[in-house]
């Protein structure tokens, strides 16, 4: 009976545990085929990814930075915190806690936008001319729909990154879920993939 009831202590706390967890969530906020909005995104070249977290209440009154690295040649080339709600006095995390990223390249730009519930930040970095306009393309950091990122407070998140396509189709679909899972070594990638530029973005969220 001991043994039965240690079980079912386990399970439950491993239950509570579960259900007080953070975890982000990023979903493509993609318009209908075949519709306006569609069309106008698919010629501006525009992608807009959604992030959002389960138990956000235990966010709240936070502090939050987001960073972008732009890499050249498996380097860090440009590191840039874009946010910072602490310095620059912005609003800290409220309720149901979101926000969207949207991306696009042209004119030999990058062009990265976040954008919260009561205020925005607009990017603009240079890219190599070789690459076209629209050839840099926003991807999800979860995989799936379905699939969340366990989120540690204190600690950076990727929620984002932003490459180019593949120019060796050898290589496959180029490591994204690699990247994704934020524990890789970005120079190793670079050998292996030979992506000469892309764009991390992370979060961090203060203790």
């Amino acid at each position: 009976m001991k043994f039965i009831f240690y079980i079912l202590t386990f399970f439950t706390l491993t239950e509570h545990a579960q259900d007080h967890k953070v975890e982000m969530i990023s979903k493509f906020d993609s318009a209908e085929l075949g519709s306006n909005k569609w069309a106008l995104e698919s010629f501006q070249g525009i992608d807009k990814l959604d992030i959002s977290f389960t138990n956000a209440q235990k966010l709240i009154g936070k502090d939050f930075k987001i960073i972008i690295r732009k890499y050249k040649k498996g380097k860090i080339e440009i590191e840039k915190i874009v946010i910072d709600t602490k310095s620059e006095g912005l609003p800290t995390i409220g309720k149901n806690f979101k926000f969207s990223i949207l991306s696009q390249q042209i004119l030999n730009n990058q062009k990265i936008a976040f954008f919260f519930s009561n205020f925005s930040n607009k990017q603009i970095f240079d890219v190599n001319k070789k690459f076209k306009d629209g050839s840099f393309l926003l991807r999800d950091v979860c995989g799936s729909e379905d699939d969340k990122v366990d989120f540690i407070i204190g600690k950076e998140t990727q929620i984002g990154l932003i490459t180019p396509p593949n120019i060796d189709p050898s290589k496959g679909n180029l490591g994204y879920c690699e990247v994704s899972k934020g524990n890789i070594d970005v120079a190793e990638w670079y050998q292996k993939y030979k992506i000469s530029e892309f764009f991390l973005l992370y979060i961090l969220i203060e203790e």
